[in-house]
């Protein structure tokens, strides 16, 4: 496995392997991938949720298993749709953004005790088959709700 010290060079190389993944299958593309780094390596696993409860449940059960191996960060890759956010976020609910088609991204994040939380972006759309990438963003401060009970 390749061995790399700092998280936001893994996590790009991650996100590499999930252009590929994407390439590959197009409109029937959907991820979501967390790596875990711990003191003695890192694991990968799988969420898999239709919902918002389930996904807290998931997440939530990725973060217990986290910290009982000491994890010293968490790398989460998923597609999601985006919106720049102006203003009251009170009118948002889970799902929101697909219901209105909003354009979609692989979204990157990364967080743990001490590691400042980051996010990657990167827009795609499928046309005729065909992927087509937007401009990707550089390593943003992020919020991480994703990942309940996580620092």
């Amino acid at each position: 496995m390749l061995r790399v010290e700092d998280p936001r060079q893994l996590a790009l190389t991650l996100l590499e392997v999930e252009k590929k993944y994407l390439l590959e299958e197009g409109e029937e593309y959907s991820c979501a991938v967390v790596v875990v780094i711990t003191p003695k390596g890192r694991y990968y696993e799988e969420a898999e949720f239709n919902d918002e409860i389930e996904m807290d449940t998931v997440y939530g059960a990725i973060v217990d298993r986290a910290r009982v191996k000491n994890a010293t960060a968490i790398i989460t890759i998923n597609t999601a749709h985006q919106q720049e956010v102006t203003g009251e976020l009170d009118s948002y609910w889970w799902g929101k953004l697909a219901v209105e088609d909003r354009p979609r991204c692989l979204h990157l994040t990364i967080s743990g005790p001490g590691v400042e939380p980051l996010s990657v972006s990167l827009p795609f759309a499928v046309e005729n088959n065909r992927v087509i990438f937007g401009t990707q963003t550089g390593f943003e401060p992020t919020i991480v709700n994703l990942l309940p009970g996580w620092p």
